[in-house]
């Protein structure tokens, strides 16, 4: 089981970049040959067979983009889960406009302790 300090930290990198619109924080337990997956990418890219986004560099930029696309974007972290080399952390998406999405997002680290995958899930309502 992962422990206690790497998962804490997750969840602080995650709930205090996005809520803070900081992509550094956001980035910084990332590894350089992370792989990306979220069923957001095609609406993002423009391209519908498109799912994940492969390195750094391009998650980077892709986060970069979502936050200058939706500023003043919120989340609330419902609840962790740690498993022996991953993390799910379950939580609620408020967009500026008033819309509610609900997610998970699993994050596999590996043995340097960086998050060598990254999987965004969302319930149904969410996709609509």
């Amino acid at each position: 089981m992962l422990d206690d300090a790497t998962v804490q930290d997750l969840r602080r990198h995650w709930d205090e970049g996005w809520n803070a619109g900081d992509l550094a924080t956001i980035m910084a337990p990332f590894a350089a040959d992370v792989v990306f997956s979220s069923p957001f990418i095609p609406r993002f890219t423009g391209d519908p067979a498109k799912t994940t986004i492969d390195g750094y560099a391009a998650l980077r930029s892709y986060i970069d983009h979502a936050l200058r696309r939706a500023p003043g974007i919120r989340y609330t972290l419902d609840a962790t889960y740690a498993g022996a080399d991953a993390v799910v952390l379950v939580y609620t998406c408020h967009l500026p406009d008033g819309t509610i999405l609900h997610g998970a997002d699993s994050m596999r680290v590996d043995a340097s302790g960086k998050v060598a995958e990254w999987r965004c899930h969302y319930s149904s309502d969410s996709m609509a």
